[in-house]
């Protein structure tokens, strides 16, 4: 039978074969736009994503395998069960999937999977609303594009909004969780590999590096293919689609406010295919396949971008017509003041970790 499966689709072999001789074709007759695409993805990479994602992702893994998923489950774990029908632990997933951004929840949420505190089911469930976009990237790429805090903040609301009412869509019918019955976190472990933990983190952060690279080359040929006779909207709208950050950088471009508001809401609610892919080799190692992901990401976008529409036609003063003149980001600010912030975080963290330590130990003297 797999003999059968296997002639019948050969164009399963085929498709990647061509895809890749054209590729490779392309790099050859115009090298200059690939090498200056990938510059632009490096940099974007060395000075914006690399210093406002790492320590999140690292603080993710720390988070996780100390324990620290348990005082979400407790806090977070009434509302888990009757809304999305998880038990609590999915909490920790959710939190930092709001906090670090891209793809630090469904990192969180697969090595939840793999510890063994939530089952397939239920982390594929939770891959569906989990994974967002941080405040850090949306305040330090928002502001700088309409010069407001105050819209950035709006748009903040409006993705925390849609990605709640993706997770309401998603929850099971006919099933609820209650955080009383839900299945208890494990213990965190008595000593915690931070080898481990960094080597993890680091070839997260490569995978997630790698991917923007290739997608600003890829933006970067699709740019020069159909730049010429697609309108700036559709073109700005594809590169969006295919890289979040490529696609906000481009929004100054259009004129009419009210089109950047809902464009930039659905890029950050939607996240791109590069992130969908970052996702994927993020969840791959644990088994799992993300099958309600990109799912979710496009129910999550198409509310985000109705909401932003909405808050415009209601509340037009949240989201003003009148912009003053965009600039792209310095994240020189915000990646200080992130620095700052996550190196208190870790150091709170180890002071946690040493306690819990001591006191496994003393528990485990006392059971001797």
């Amino acid at each position: 039978v797999m003999e059968v499966k296997q002639q019948s689709s050969p164009w399963a072999a085929a498709i990647p074969a061509l895809l890749s001789f054209f590729a490779i074709l392309a790099l050859i007759l115009d090298a200059g736009t690939a090498v200056s695409a990938a510059g632009r993805g490096l940099q974007l990479c060395l000075e914006t994503v690399v210093p406002s994602l790492f320590p999140f992702l690292v603080a993710a893994r720390l988070f996780t395998g100390s324990g620290a998923a348990q005082w979400c489950a407790r806090v977070l774990g009434p509302v888990m069960g009757p809304a999305f029908g998880l038990p609590s632990n999915g909490a920790a997933a959710v939190v930092l999937g709001l906090l670090g951004g891209y793809p630090v929840g469904a990192q969180t949420a697969a090595s939840l999977y793999g510890s063994g505190q939530l089952t397939r089911k239920e982390a594929e469930q939770l891959l569906a609303f989990c994974s967002n976009a941080g405040p850090a990237f949306i305040f330090g790429m928002v502001v700088g594009l309409f010069g407001s805090g105050k819209i950035a903040a709006v748009l903040f609301a409006i993705h925390i909004i849609s990605a709640v009412l993706t997770g309401l869509a998603f929850r099971t019918r006919g099933r609820q969780v209650p955080a009383a019955t839900g299945r208890a976190v494990q213990p965190p472990s008595k000593q915690l590999d931070f080898s481990a933990m960094m080597a993890g983190a680091v070839k997260t952060m490569g995978l997630i590096c790698g991917c923007i690279i290739l997608f600003h080359v890829i933006t970067a040929f699709l740019t020069r293919a159909l730049g010429t006779w697609m309108p700036p909207a559709v073109e700005i709208g594809l590169s969006g689609l295919l890289e979040l950050t490529s696609g906000c950088s481009r929004l100054p471009q259009l004129e009419a406010a009210g089109l950047r508001y809902c464009m930039a809401s659905g890029f950050l609610a939607f996240g791109g295919l590069c992130v969908w892919l970052q996702t994927k080799s993020v969840i791959a190692p644990y088994g799992l396949t993300g099958r309600h992901y990109l799912a979710g990401k496009v129910i999550q976008g198409t509310i985000a971008v109705l909401l932003t529409w909405g808050i415009q036609v209601l509340f037009p003063s949240w989201l003003p017509r009148s912009l003053p003149a965009a600039a792209f980001p310095n994240h020189t600010g915000l990646l200080r003041a992130t620095a700052i912030v996550t190196a208190l975080f870790l150091c709170a963290m180890g002071i946690w970790c040493l306690q819990l330590r001591k006191k496994a130990g003393k528990e485990e003297a006392l059971d001797v």
